[in-house]
């Protein structure tokens, strides 16, 4: 089974989806900014465009890159763990997504093409969620929710 299934596929397609993606700095202070930019590339990895060159999340990514850091992104209720592969400041696939951010942003740079390799998924829906809780910790219920059902049944 693929760690990026089609459900994450698509939320990575649709531009109208907020997508944060968090790094850690030097002094291990996670920072987490909007990637409006970030989309599926090749063979299930990640691609962050990163435009500004001396970005707090470009030095972070390249800390990452360097110490094998993990980071942290945001996509829909999903969150996905991974890390930074490789980064492209030049070249063929750094011109294909350059040509891509200046039919958006007709004024912008592009600093660094960022590949990031998924390492895992985690569903954050309040569904997904509950039901893990419910499994988890079955005689954890709020008192609240026993007095809202007896106060049900009385009517």
């Amino acid at each position: 089974m693929p760690l990026l299934t089609e459900e994450i596929r698509e939320l990575l397609r649709n531009r109208s989806v907020p997508k944060v993606i968090a790094t850690r700095d030097e002094n291990d202070d996670v920072y987490a900014v909007s990637a409006p930019f970030l989309q599926l590339g090749d063979n299930g990895l990640l691609v962050h465009l990163e435009l500004l060159e001396k970005s707090e999340t470009n030095r972070n990514l390249l800390r990452s890159l360097w110490y094998e850091k993990g980071i942290v992104i945001s996509v829909g209720d999903f969150v996905i763990k991974g890390r930074p592969v490789k980064a492209h400041i030049s070249g063929p696939v750094f011109r294909q997504y350059y040509l891509q951010v200046r039919t958006i942003l007709p004024d912008a740079d592009l600093s660094t093409v960022w590949l990031i390799e998924p390492d895992q998924v985690i569903d954050e829906s309040y569904a997904v969620r509950k039901q893990q809780e419910e499994e988890q910790f079955p005689f954890s219920v709020h008192l609240d929710r026993l007095t809202i059902e007896a106060d049900n049944k009385d009517l």
